[in-house]
């Protein structure tokens, strides 16, 4: 019944999600079998330690599946759901950070009783770290680049995504570092997690305030810029979907030279009879008369591929 269509159903599905849903998926999916797992060790054993940080992440996880939702049907609606996903990851993020905080300011106060982290987190910490550092290359190339003013939902979300994989595994490497630096200076070592927990917290804040900032501009600001560019760059990639001869926007960015005019690039994916001139013009246009209108002039350069590879047409 159900399940014998749920099991058709599923590769179909699978095969019709963006390559970076399907990456966020197993990246998600991985995350959270370590994590519950992990709480069930806690909970078996009672340990406080593993149960919260299993908490932690699988919140996390939870946080993610509205990134994923935003990333799959994000393209058919307002960047409004982008955006609130891009929002709910800086809020963990900031919890992330408080967190530490807390923690640090905690351990500080136990300076000379020789505090260290439970053995038993030794081991999730440590697969964590790996997991993380797959996450984040998985989202390197579209995601780790810093957010700027022309920077659209899609990308933000990508970053969102991106940057969580690096605090996760910040936040995991405390431990294991920790243990590290215990056994390597021995009894001269006396409390170190306060200032791994300090530097984890400063790392995700470095890297994660310039989201924050950005995306509550976008969703709280009154009549904010941010808005409006990222609107405009949300109704770009429909038109340009709607050029005949184009099949999907595989990339649109934008971002303000020293000149002070507007570079844009753009890779389209078309269909092998369309007619490479008519698609380079149209696209341009559309660039221009949508993201231009709220930044002036664009010098818009466009890229199409075919299945034969990737061709790059001369302005």
């Amino acid at each position: 019944g159900r399940v014998q269509v749920w099991l058709v159903e599923a590769p179909l599905r699978w095969a019709r999600l963006p390559r970076d849903g399907r990456r966020l998926i197993a990246y998600v999916s991985i995350l959270a079998a370590v994590s519950v797992l992990e709480l069930g060790a806690g909970l078996a054993t009672a340990d406080g330690a593993l149960v919260r940080d299993a908490l932690h992440v699988l919140a996390g996880c939870a946080v993610l599946m509205l990134n994923l939702r935003a990333l799959v049907i994000g393209h058919e609606r307002p960047p409004r759901l982008e955006l609130i996903a891009v929002f709910s990851v800086s809020c963990f993020l900031a919890f992330t950070v408080l967190a530490l905080l807390a923690e640090g300011y905690r351990v500080k106060g136990e300076m000379f009783s020789e505090y260290r982290h439970p053995a038993s987190l030794m081991a999730p910490s440590s697969v964590r770290v790996a997991i993380d550092a797959l996450g984040a290359a998985m989202f390197f190339t579209k995601g780790a680049e810093w957010i700027g003013d022309f920077s659209s939902a899609r990308e933000m979300n990508l970053h969102a995504v991106f940057l969580f994989a690096l605090a996760d595994g910040f936040r995991s490497a405390r431990v294991p570092i920790s243990q590290w630096v215990h056994d390597v200076m021995g009894g001269e070592s006396q409390n170190t997690e306060w200032g791994e927990a300090m530097f984890a917290a400063g790392c995700i804040v470095y890297n994660a305030h310039p989201l924050m900032r950005r995306s509550i501009r976008a969703l709280f600001g009154a009549g904010s810029s941010a808005r409006a560019r990222i609107e405009s760059l949300a109704r770009c990639d429909k038109e340009l979907v709607r050029i005949p001869g184009v099949t999907d926007v595989i990339e649109a960015k934008a971002r303000r030279a020293k000149s002070g005019e507007l570079v844009a690039h753009v890779t389209l994916r078309v269909t092998d009879g369309a007619d490479d001139a008519v698609v380079v013009k149209a696209a341009r246009g559309v660039y221009t008369a949508t993201v231009g209108a709220s930044g002036g002039h664009v010098d818009c350069t466009v890229y199409l591929e075919r299945e034969r590879g990737r061709e790059d047409l001369p302005k």
